[in-house]
């Protein structure tokens, strides 16, 4: 029988050294990552080494660059593959891109998601062990516009950039509404500044057909109650679906990362458009799916008898230690005074009373361990982690296995988050949890 185990991690945005600290719950952490087949990480920080340049409004509201020592770090951690594709990816522009693509080459590090051209981006990286093979496909649904690899053309080369998942929002408006949004179109001169295209497109661009309006970059639906759909970009998901499928033949297990801030109806929920596409991933031949993005757990999901992590949190969260800034994040605290980055972030945070580091549910996180027999998942145990809630800044964010209390917390928030999707997360009293597994008892 052939036995392999994946550890699975969320966002590791490490910007300092020594991610494992000498704890003994964070060695028993870095234990059990070094103790799987294949342990997961999604890099969420450009390991910059002087190429590139901060690009303007980078997509997570400020840039996230480190030096290229934190690969070396979380290698020694023990994490073995990694996925790139994420809002922070292109915070130095193409060449910083372009340069954490050779950092990780040259370190022999596994990694997918970003590339020189779209396929590049989009194709699987396989892993191999002496027990057997790991195909790993990362894409980002979270990024600024122009971001997105692209293919060459016959003329030009290919784009360099993230594999993107890209989706639309619907929102949905009553008759009543909609009438309300054309006189304000009519009425404010919107619909004016729109003749030229008319007269060159044969059409007007915000009415895309009967019932429905294109207005200030959103989408309106006439529907019976007010309400907002997402779906999937459909050339997005076949093509990601293709590589899906082309892996599944090619490597004994099959995970997909995908790197989503948006959230549902609840922040805790997954867009449906999320859900939508890890549904098509595992229909295409995935045999698990990490999801990381908003910094906080959500629910999983058994779809098919394969594990699906809607959001999986940090596993390493050094946003406030980040040592380099361009010059449009210091801007947007015009009253700091000498500026640096440690008064930058202490600003930023409201002294501590803002942003991340108040609240709870960003410091915890959780390593699921997945144990498959011949292909088929056989153990799902959920090992909860602590990041240091309350501790100083340069403490804090630094990832160990969670003591009995804190884990008996986070795992009852999984459980209540997995219910709605019918997903049993139970406690096994020691501090780790299991899901509940079709044909487990």
């Amino acid at each position: 029988m052939s036995r392999l185990t994946v550890a699975l991690s969320g966002d590791a945005m490490a910007t300092r050294g020594a991610p494992i600290t000498d704890g003994p719950a964070a060695r028993d952490l870095r234990e059990l990552l070094r103790g799987a087949d294949f342990a997961f990480t999604n890099l969420e920080v450009v390991p910059s080494v002087g190429r590139g340049h901060p690009v303007h409004n980078a997509a997570g509201g400020g840039a996230l660059v480190a030096d290229a020592g934190v690969l070396d770090g979380l290698t020694d951690a023990g994490f073995t593959v990694f996925g790139c594709a994420n809002n922070h990816a292109l915070d130095m522009g193409v060449e910083g891109l372009l340069g954490t693509v050779d950092l990780m080459t040259a370190r022999g590090l596994p990694f997918a998601g970003i590339g020189a051209d779209l396929t590049a981006a989009r194709r699987p990286v396989y892993v191999d062990r002496p027990g057997g093979s790991l195909a790993l496909i990362a894409c980002s649904a979270t990024f600024l516009p122009g971001q997105e690899a692209a293919p060459p053309s016959p003329d030009l080369p290919g784009r360099p950039g993230v594999s993107a998942l890209r989706h639309s929002a619907t929102l949905d408006v009553t008759a009543a509404q909609l009438d309300v949004l054309r006189a304000i179109d009519a009425e404010t001169g919107l619909r004016a500044r729109r003749a030229e295209a008319r007269t060159l497109l044969g059409i007007d661009p915000a009415l895309p057909g009967p019932g429905r309006y294109t207005l200030y970059g959103a989408r309106f639906r006439e529907a019976d109650e007010p309400g907002m759909t997402t779906a999937c970009d459909p050339g997005d998901l076949a093509d990601i679906g293709r590589w899906i499928a082309e892996a599944r033949t090619r490597a004994d297990l099959v995970l997909v990362s995908v790197h989503s801030h948006e959230p549902g109806p609840t922040p805790e929920e997954p867009g449906e458009f999320l859900r939508t596409f890890a549904h098509r991933a595992i229909d295409a031949g995935a045999d698990m799916v990490a999801g990381h993005g908003p910094h906080f757990l959500r629910g999983i999901e058994l779809y098919r008898g394969r594990p699906i992590f809607y959001s999986l949190g940090n596993i390493v969260s050094q946003i406030e230690l980040a040592d380099r800034l361009p010059a449009e994040d210091y801007a947007n605290l015009p009253n700091l005074q000498q500026p640096t980055p440690g008064r930058y972030f202490d600003e930023l945070s409201g002294h501590g009373r803002r942003l991340f580091a108040p609240h709870r549910r960003y410091w915890r996180s959780l390593v699921p361990v997945l144990t498959f027999d011949d292909g088929e998942l056989t153990e799902a145990r959920l090992h909860p982690v602590d990041l240091g809630f309350g501790e100083p800044v340069h403490r804090r964010g630094r990832p160990r296995l969670a003591g009995q209390t804190e884990a008996k917390e986070i795992l009852t928030d999984v459980a209540e988050l997995s219910a709605p999707y019918g997903t049993q997360a139970t406690d096994r009293g020691d501090g780790i949890g299991e899901l509940a597994l079709p044909g487990n008892g």
